[in-house]
Formats: C-alpha cells, sequence, structure tokens
C-alpha cells in the first residue's frame, strides 16, 4: 500500500510571462508528481468515512 505525505495547492504568480495559475501535486512514497494545472482556484474538501 503507498504512503501519502501530502497533497497540495500551490498558487503560482509569474510576474515574467504575467501568469497566475494553481498546481496541485501529491507526495506519494517520498516522490512528488504533479496531478494538474488549473486556472480557477481548486475546491478544498475534506470526507471523513468511517466503516462499521
Amino acid at each position: 500500500m503507498d504512503t501519502i505525505h501530502a497533497i497540495r495547492v500551490e498558487e503560482v504568480r509569474d510576474k515574467v510571462e504575467d501568469k497566475h495559475f494553481y498546481v496541485v501535486y501529491i507526495e506519494i512514497n517520498e516522490t512528488i508528481k504533479i496531478i494538474g494545472k488549473s486556472k480557477s482556484k481548486p475546491q478544498l474538501i475534506r470526507y471523513i468515512s468511517e466503516v462499521y
């Protein structure tokens, strides 16, 4: 089973190229993988599941 250390959203404001976007990435098994880039701010939602 994989170990997920963090899921992050980074806001990028590139003033040199006049760009503004968000990068979503995951740190899994000590490796960082970019999930995607977005012009709009992603909505962050947390769910908790309980199994009985």
